[in-house]
C-alpha cells in the first residue's frame, strides 16, 4: 500500500465552513441528519434521505448546508453495495458545493470487506464487482471473486475511498460513530482513535480497533447492556472527547424505533433500515438542543424531553413491523 493512503483522511475538510477544529471535528453546524445501517439496499437509504429532505426525486442533493451522517454498514446482506458507495461518493461532492457535508463513516462490515471476510456478502452483491478486475474467475469461484478483492483493496475504487474516511467524528456536542466508545479506548483525541481503527485495514500494521470487541465499530455495551455497568464509564469518554452525547448504529432495536439511553447521552438509531431487517425506515434530525426522529409518519421529538404529553402517531409507540 502506498503510505499516502494513510495520511489522506479528508485533506480539503480544513478548507470548508463552518468552523472545523480538526479533521474530525465540525462545530456551528446548524443542522445534522443521521442514519444508519444500509446493508446494501440503496432504495431504502434514498427513501430515507428524501423523507428528511437531503435529496431530490433524482437523487440530487437539495439539502444546503446540512451535514448527514451515515454511521457505516453500507455493505454486506443486500445486493445493491455498490449502489449506495456510489451514491455518497456523488452526495459527498455535491453536498460541499452547497456548503454542506456528508460523513461516510466505517463500520464493522465496511472494515471486514476490506479485510477479505466475506461472510455477510450476497451472491448478487459479489456478483457486483465483477468488472473491477481484469482476472477472471476461476472454475468453482463465486462470480464476482477477483473484481470485489479488488474494489476493497488500498488502491481499489471502493478501498481507496473507505481509507480516507474515519470511524468516529464530532458535531457540535456529538460524537458519531458505528458501535461506540468504550472506556478502553486508546488515545485522548479523535485523529488517534481514528488511527488505531485504520491499523487493520493498512497492511504492515499491527491489529486495532477495527478488529477489537471494544472498538468504536464492535462495542454494543452503550446499547445493550443494563446502563448502570457503563454509566460512569460513559461519563469519563464524553468527558475526554468533548463531547455531551453519542450517536450510535450498528444494534438493530427489536421494535424499528430510535433508542434513547442514559438520558439521552447515548441515542441508538439503527431500526433496521434495510429490508433485510424488515425495512424500518428512520433518520435522527439534530438542531441544536432539539433531537427528533424522522419517520414516514411523522416527526418524534427525543430531545429535550417535552414538560407535557405529546402526540405522537400509534405507529411511533408500538413499533411498525
Amino acid at each position: 500500500m502506498r503510505p499516502v493512503l494513510l495520511c489522506l483522511l479528508l485533506p480539503a475538510l480544513a478548507t470548508a465552513a463552518p468552523k472545523v477544529e480538526d479533521r474530525f471535528t465540525f462545530q456551528g453546524v446548524e443542522r445534522v441528519v443521521a442514519v444508519a445501517d444500509v446493508h446494501g439496499d440503496v432504495d431504502a437509504f434514498k427513501e430515507v434521505l428524501r423523507l428528511a429532505g437531503l435529496i431530490d426525486a433524482k437523487d440530487r442533493w437539495i439539502g444546503g448546508k446540512a451535514h448527514l451522517v451515515q454511521t457505516g454498514d453500507l455493505p454486506d446482506r443486500g445486493d445493491h453495495t455498490r449502489e449506495a458507495f456510489e451514491l455518497l461518493m456523488r452526495l459527498e461532492t455535491e453536498a460541499r458545493k452547497a456548503g454542506g457535508r456528508v460523513h461516510a463513516l466505517l463500520g464493522n462490515h465496511e472494515c471486514m470487506n476490506m479485510r477479505g471476510d466475506l461472510r455477510y456478502v450476497t451472491p448478487g452483491e459479489l456478483a457486483s464487482f465483477a468488472d473491477q478486475s481484469p482476472t477472471a474467475d476461476g472454475p468453482g469461484e463465486p462470480r464476482g471473486t477477483h473484481g470485489h478483492a479488488a474494489a476493497y483493496a488500498p488502491d481499489g475504487r471502493y478501498g481507496q475511498w473507505l481509507r480516507t474516511h474515519p470511524a468516529v467524528i464530532r458535531v457540535n456536542d456529538t460524537l458519531f460513530m458505528h458501535g461506540g466508545l468504550a472506556p478502553s479506548v486508546p488515545g485522548t483525541t479523535l485523529e488517534a482513535v481514528n488511527r488505531w481503527v485504520w491499523q487493520d485495514v493498512t497492511p504492515g500494521q499491527p491489529p486495532g480497533g477495527a478488529v477489537d470487541p471494544n472498538g468504536p465499530v464492535w462495542f454494543r455495551g452503550y446499547a445493550l447492556d443494563e446502563e448502570a455497568k457503563w454509566d460512569a464509564g460513559l461519563t469519563q469518554v464524553l468527558e475526554r472527547f468533548g463531547a455531551r452525547r453519542m450517536v450510535l448504529g450498528h444494534t438493530p432495536s427489536k421494535d424499528g424505533r430510535l433508542s434513547v439511553r442514559f438520558g439521552g447521552r447515548v441515542i441508538v438509531i439503527d431500526t433496521g433500515l434495510s429490508t433485510h431487517y424488515g425495512r424500518h425506515l428512520a433518520a435522527l434530525e439534530l438542531r441544536g438542543d432539539r433531537l427528533t426522529a424522522l419517520y414516514p409518519e411523522g416527526r418524534v421529538p427525543l430531545l429535550p424531553i417535552p414538560k407535557a404529553p405529546t402526540a405522537v402517531p400509534p405507529a411511533a409507540k408500538t413499533g411498525t413491523k
